[in-house]
């Protein structure tokens, strides 16, 4: 183990200019490069990928030795054989180092835990320390000295802020029928600072660098199962989705938008670049090209607002496009969303109250239309909606919020979300000789709320 501490200081003495760039920066954290390590020596490599906590435990020594203190090191771009979906994960992958990628669904406060407490015994005053690392906090088992053996007085602990969020695959991971699988995730130290955890909202697509733990899960009866949970203690967490407000613009970039903004012939551009495999359709391409854009939002004198989000209803008869144009503007669009009306419902358009277990009380989860917030929403199949869950979406439209009074949740949650919808009409088809407003099967305050609604009509030709 000598010979892994000298190797280690080696590795640190030659990164230490970029280790000190980092520092000044003001982080408490490093990132450290896999390949940098593999590049300066094999067997580090190995030993990071066999004996992860080992290795960063080590780390941390040599840090301190050279006098860099209270830094933690933050894993970087592991290599491809690390990187595992959540349903490949096993027992023997208990103890190593793994990559994921996946959606944050749940996300629970951050509190303070204990890792370490000092307790006095009452009759011969000897100082004991406890680490604390399982769940149940742990007392001295007795005295070194005196043998006492209960009744111990604590003096102090140290604390660290502590959460967890519940990560869950990707849907496009996934083939036939299989259902998306999760996994519990515990972030501590700067990983929970209040920057990163405006990145960790559920919604959000995230990669996690970590180290696959076993939970222990207690019966009803007060006895441990045979059977244990899985969960991963993570090293780092990566967004892979930039907030609009962090989205850096190169030099380069910035005269190429603004050579794009002073062309004459900017909209027939743009209305090209929408979904160019569908034939025509200029003007409703134009009003995709405005939605994606957005409008502004405008607070009036009297402290109330006006939405800047514009809604689209598309309606027409079958096979005229309308879900290949929703399912391109949901994979271009800025946290854009794509949902079926028939396999939607109320609750999963926009926000649930479900049972936690962890937390033993009631927790959010989120919906398509809080996910895609400052997004668009893609909603196919409109029609096919039972009425209660397309009432749901109403205060979502027009005030751009969510309220929740369910158990003891009293929320409001934000919904800054245009919504892109598509619907039949009311027979499946127009029918040529009947009023276009009276096939349209939608409720009158609903469609109140759309600001363009276009009317998609497949005429056949004799010829």
């Amino acid at each position: 183990m000598e010979d892994l501490l000298i190797e280690l200081k080696e590795f640190i003495e030659s990164n230490k200019k970029e280790i000190v760039k980092q520092i000044k920066k003001g982080k408490k954290s490093i990132s450290i490069s896999f390949q940098s390590i593999l590049e300066f020596s094999h067997k580090l490599a190995d030993v990071l990928l066999e004996k992860p906590e080992e290795f960063l435990d080590f780390f941390n020594f040599a840090l301190e030795e050279l006098d860099i203190k209270n830094v933690k090191i933050r894993l970087v771009d592991l290599p491809k054989s690390q990187e595992i979906k959540i349903r490949e994960i096993r027992s023997h992958h208990i103890g190593k180092i793994v990559c994921i990628e996946g959606i944050v669904r749940q996300s629970s406060d951050v509190r303070p835990q204990v890792t370490n407490a000092i307790f006095e015994c009452p009759s011969c005053s000897a100082k004991i320390t406890v680490l604390q690392l399982d769940k149940k906090f742990r007392e001295p088992n007795r005295c070194p000295q005196c043998g006492r053996k209960k009744n111990f007085k604590i003096i102090s602990k140290e604390l660290i802020d502590a959460q967890r969020l519940v990560i869950e695959e990707s849907p496009e991971t996934l083939s036939g029928g299989e259902q998306p699988r999760r996994i519990s995730v515990f972030l501590k130290d700067d990983l929970v600072e209040p920057k990163m955890e405006e990145k960790t909202t559920p919604g959000s697509r995230v990669k996690v660098i970590g180290i696959i733990k076993e939970v222990p899960i207690p019966l009803k009866s007060g006895a441990l199962s045979t059977r244990y949970d899985l969960m991963i203690e993570a090293n780092n967490i990566i967004p892979l989705e930039e907030s609009l407000e962090e989205l850096e613009i190169s030099e380069e970039e910035e005269e190429e938008i603004k050579e794009l903004a002073s062309r004459k012939d900017i909209y027939e551009l743009l209305i090209k670049s929408i979904a160019p495999s569908v034939y025509g359709y200029d003007e409703i391409k134009l009003a995709l090209a405005l939605q994606l854009f957005s409008g502004v939002r405008k607070r009036k004198v009297d402290g109330t607002y006006s939405r800047g989000d514009l809604h689209i209803l598309l309606v027409g008869d079958p096979g005229v496009a309308k879900s290949v144009i929703l399912k391109f503007i949901a994979s271009i669009a800025y946290r854009g969303r794509y949902v079926v009306g028939r396999g939607a419902t109320g609750a999963g358009i926009t926000a649930t109250v479900v049972k936690d277990e962890f937390l033993s009380g009631w927790s959010l989860e989120a919906g398509a239309m809080v996910l895609a917030n400052k997004g668009i929403v893609c909603i196919d199949e409109l029609e096919k909606m039972s009425d209660a869950d397309r009432s749901a979406m109403h205060e979502a439209m027009e005030q751009q919020t969510i309220t929740i009074s369910k158990a003891n949740v009293q929320a409001t949650l934000r919904a800054e979300t245009s919504v892109l919808a598509a619907a039949n009409p009311k027979l499946g088809r127009f029918d040529p000789y009947q009023q276009i407003s009276s096939q349209i099967d939608l409720p009158p305050t609903l469609l109140n709320r759309f600001d363009l609604i276009f009317v998609m009509k497949d005429t056949p030709e004799r010829a």
